[in-house]
């Protein structure tokens, strides 16, 4: 019958072990083996051997009274009998002489279900140290020889301890083979050692292999058994110097452990996880517990254990390439590589998992000092927050969306510094660098890199010269890197763009800025390396395939008006794909040369191009568009007005230039050339050259070039009169009104009087203008033979009169014709005894403006008067005046006369007038019912007239 536990206690060197016997029975003073077959256990219980403490941060200000602290749980030393041998005396010296006896050690598998120390059913050697780490031997290991009786020298006896050492007194090898269970919690404990460590230590020193999610084994694991160089167990606690290293795997992050104790009370532990900060960069966390002793100012000394985190930096630079294994090839990436300058941080917060790098007691992140390298070799200086991640968290992508969720700490500060945000094309060398105030990384799977993910641009903030001029407003703006550039790089991108402004930025060609020639509005969000900003619909991959069409163009730069209300994309000729393919053979010369017009091949994709001269930063804007071949109806195709473009060509440019000191000189040209227009059929204007320029510090200048006016139709007779014009059209000569609002460039000439017999005429002028407003206002021209309000005279032996005659024509139609003749005759006789005379005039006035309103005015004046011996004087005066209105479908004749008689007889007068005044309604409109009416559809007339009523009125005339 196996023997029942006992207590070996030895007073002198505090010896108080519970031995408890398996496959052994007492016989008097030995225990002998009960089954030969079975082994022969001796398991010696010994006291804690490790009392966990709270630790204190090393520079916490104030040191607590007391420590927190609890012990292991008892340590189980397990013995077999040496085979051969089949009892053991039961004596202190016998029982603690355990180089006689066969330590077990630990196999390569797990304890069995519900236990802590049983493997197959056999009990092992458990040793509880640090707490809550289950210790087992490994390999061949000795015990010191002193142990079995007490050492006494001058009356003082040892501490009663055993020795443990490896094979011929070298380290003693050490296996964590499990942690217990069901402990109370630890939280809110500032441990050395954290159940994550424990962890670590049982993966790293007691399992043959690591198995990953696959099932497959974990790739670089090597176990590697903890070594103490000394491993000293006594009643009050062990005195420990081990340590292990390991390589760190994708399920392990721990590489370094060192560990030293004297009777049980921790000295020194520092444990160190291998990981990477977020930026990739190889780096150690490494927490230090250490015991120092401390004066608190009472004359005592007090040793606390003290604890700091730090990381330290292994890989002090990385390289973001294609090696990386980036998704886009690290295009996604405007940095090639990034040096941090600081190889150790100051004490941090401590963390288990991926946690952010911060400073002890801080709650914002620690600043990494970097030094950033972009595509052409500049070095960016600046500090960012970063995220340690351990090692065994790499590749696991949930760790990108931790890294992700926080917004604020994925963006940092440049400060303005320049940096080139993508690889220039050869041909347009530091194209792609500007000013960066601010750049947000997103952490992307990187497949090659051993982290798994690296941090890419999700956006950043940049200063683009073209985009502070056309808002006006020096500030940053934000982009993204553009799609087609991600996708295929500048090799496979015709216009060169890379990146894309967060907002569509308006180009407004409007107030003035377009002289009215041409307003090509549009909304730039791509930022190319060749042609500048574009409309981002120029810059997606299938306009290089199959080009744009003009209701394409007509969406980008919506409302896009000529002289002022023609619609431009009546008159542009679809883009061919060849022409946005053309943008990735132009070098930065060829494109300079088309901006300078040094050639007039056409660029049918608006450019707009900065670049550093000596006298500042200047951007140009040039687009010469495609136009259609034809003529093009103005008026929704009714054929009222028309433009010929069979030869025109159209150039629009903008060049602004910003110094040093700020200040912005702008310069904007627009050139229509070879069109004519026509309205209505009756006149038409040919141009040579219509040109705007607008220049810095003087009034805009609008010259027209070849001009000519042709009257056809009912005004033909007035192509003879405008002969009289000068060849060169507005030339020299011509007056210019520049105003807020608009130009007017315009010629008066005045004929000289002409006299032919008894025909004269006189006060003749011939005027011609031109108005190219800078708001949506049409353009308009007008011609003139004299004025209103100077009329041209006219006289035909005693009978004259006068008139005038203008027409006022815009590209949205007839704005106004009218014209007026007055004519008359006044004759006198005197034959003394009595005088008199009669008169006559008459005269009409005709008007048409546009929307077909009509006025047509017309009088009669006639009177004549008597006087005898000037005594009686009789005068009568007549008057009719007839005046036609036409207003859409209404018509209406006003008529006014009048009669007036005087009578003067000596000191008696007289005079009476009669009045009247007629209106007279015009034609009606047909009614609805007799225009629409179709078979079986019921007239209005039907619709107010029941049969009934019908039938009795027709009866009652019935014979």
């Amino acid at each position: 019958m196996t023997a029942e536990p006992f207590f070996l206690q030895r007073v002198e060197d505090l010896v108080m072990f519970r031995v408890e016997p398996v496959n052994l029975e007492r016989d008097g003073t030995r225990l002998v083996r009960e089954d030969p077959d079975a082994p022969a256990l001796l398991i010696f219980h010994l006291p804690p051997q490790h009392v966990n403490e709270d630790a204190v941060l090393l520079q916490a200000l104030f040191l607590p009274d007391f420590s927190l602290g609890f012990v292991s749980g008892l340590s189980r030393l397990v013995f077999m009998l040496p085979d051969g041998e089949d009892s053991i005396e039961i004596s202190s010296q016998e029982l603690l002489d355990w180089n006689h006896l066969q330590s077990t050690t630990v196999p390569n598998f797990e304890p069995d279900p519900f236990t802590d120390n049983v493997f197959g059913g056999t009990p092992r050697t458990l040793i509880e140290f640090p707490t809550r780490l289950f210790l087992g031997l490994e390999g061949t290991v000795e015990w010191s020889s002193t142990m079995a009786r007490p050492v006494t020298l001058d009356g003082r006896t040892e501490l009663f301890h055993a020795d443990l050492h490896g094979e011929n007194g070298g380290e003693a090898l050490l296996r964590a083979f499990a942690t217990p269970q069901n402990r109370p919690s630890r939280a809110g404990l500032r441990l050395p050692l954290t159940d994550h460590d424990l962890g670590q230590l049982v993966k790293l020193t007691h399992h043959v292999e690591l198995i990953d999610e696959t099932g497959l084994p974990v790739a670089g694991f090597e176990r590697r058994p903890l070594r103490a160089e000394r491993f000293v167990l006594t009643p009050i606690g062990a005195s420990v110097r081990m340590g292990g290293l390991w390589n760190p795997t994708t399920q392990t992050s721990l590489t370094a452990y060192n560990h030293r104790a004297e009777l049980g009370r921790d000295e020194y532990v520092q444990v160190t996880r291998e990981g990477f900060l977020s930026s990739g960069h190889r780096a150690l966390l490494v927490r230090t517990t250490e015991r120092k002793f401390t004066d608190p100012g009472d004359d005592t000394s007090v040793a606390f254990l003290h604890q700091e985190t730090y990381v330290n930096v292994l890989e002090p630079e990385v390289f973001y390439d294609q090696n990386a294994g980036f998704p886009r090839g690290g295009l996604e990436m405007p940095f090639r590589s990034l040096r941090v300058t600081e190889t150790s941080t100051p004490p941090i917060n401590d963390g288990v998992g991926p946690f952010w790098v911060t400073p002890q007691g801080a709650a914002d992140p620690y600043p990494f000092t970097v030094v950033a390298t972009d595509s052409e070799g500049r070095h960016i200086s600046f500090t960012m927050p970063m995220m340690f991640i351990p090692f065994d968290r790499a590749h696991d992508l949930s760790v990108a969306g931790l890294y992700n969720s926080f917004e604020d700490r994925r963006q940092f500060q440049l400060g303005g510094q320049k940096a080139a945000l993508a690889q220039a094309p050869v041909d347009a060398p530091g194209i792609t660098s500007m000013p960066v105030a601010s750049v947000k990384l997103v952490m992307t799977r990187a497949s090659q890199h051993p982290l798994g993910m690296l941090p890419t641009m999700e956006s950043a903030s940049v200063r683009v010269p073209a985009v502070e001029q056309l808002t006006g407003l020096a500030t940053e703006s934000a982009v993204t890197f553009h799609e087609n550039y991600l996708a295929q790089g500048f090799d496979g991108e015709d216009a060169g763009a890379f990146l894309s402004l967060a907002e569509q930025v308006p180009v407004d060609f409007g107030g003035g800025k377009g002289g009215g020639l041409a307003r090509p509005n549009a909304a730039v969000q791509a930022i190319t390396a060749r042609a500048g900003l574009l409309p981002k619909e120029f810059a997606e991959a299938s306009a290089a395939v199959q080009g744009m069409d003009t209701a394409q163009l007509a969406a980008i730069f919506g409302d896009a008006r000529l002289l002022g209300v023609i619609n431009l994309f009546d008159l542009l000729d679809a883009v061919p794909s060849e022409a946005i393919q053309e943008l990735a053979t132009l070098t930065e010369d060829q494109i300079m040369e088309r901006i300078e017009g040094r050639v007039q091949e056409l660029l049918p994709v608006p450019i707009m191009r900065a670049r550093e001269l000596a006298e500042g930063r200047e951007i140009r804007y040039l687009w010469k568009p495609q136009l259609k071949r034809e003529k093009v109806s103005l008026d929704g195709g009714i054929g009222f007005a028309t433009i010929d473009m069979t030869r025109a060509a159209l150039v629009m440019e903008a060049t602004t230039v910003c110094s040093p000191q700020a200040v912005e000189k702008s310069t904007v040209r627009g050139e229509l050339t070879g069109f004519a227009l026509e309205f209505a059929g009756i006149v038409g204007v040919e141009f040579e050259k219509l040109a705007f320029t607008a220049r810095p510090g003087s009034r805009p200048d609008l010259s027209a070039d070849g001009l000519s006016v042709r009257f056809e139709s009912a005004l033909e007779f007035v192509n003879t009169l405008k002969d009289l014009l000068p060849t060169d059209g507005f030339g020299k000569g011509s007056f210019v009104d520049v105003s807020p609002t608009g130009i007017t460039a315009g010629y008066t000439l005045a004929v000289p009087a002409v006299s032919v017999g008894i025909f004269a005429l006189s006060n003749v002028t011939l005027t011609a203008a031109l108005t190219v407003p800078f708001d949506d206002r049409p353009a308009t021209f007008r011609f003139s033979i004299s004025e209103r309000h100077q009329p041209f005279n006219l006289s035909v032996s005693m009978f004259g009169g006068g008139g005038f005659f203008a027409l006022t024509v815009s590209t949205k139609g007839v704005e106004l014709i009218e014209g007026s003749l007055e004519f008359g005759g006044n004759a006198s006789l005197d034959l003394g005894v009595a005088s008199g005379g009669v008169h006559l005039m008459g005269g009409v006035y005709f008007a048409l403006e546009r929307g077909g309103a009509v006025t047509l005015t017309g009088y009669v004046r006639c009177g004549g008067y008597l006087s005898v011996l000037g005594l009686i004087s009789i005068s009568v005066e007549f008057q009719l005046k007839l005046t036609y209105v036409k207003e859409g479908n209404e018509t209406a004749v006003f008529g006014e006369g009048s009669v007036t008689v005087s009578v003067k007889v000596v000191f008696f007068s007289k005079s009476v007038s009669l009045r009247l005044q007629r209106r007279f309604a015009g034609s009606a409109p047909a009614p609805r019912g007799f225009l629409e009416a179709t078979a079986g559809a019921q007239s209005d007339f039907a619709a107010c007239v029941e049969p009934a009523d019908w039938d009795e009125y027709c009866l009652a005339f019935a014979p």
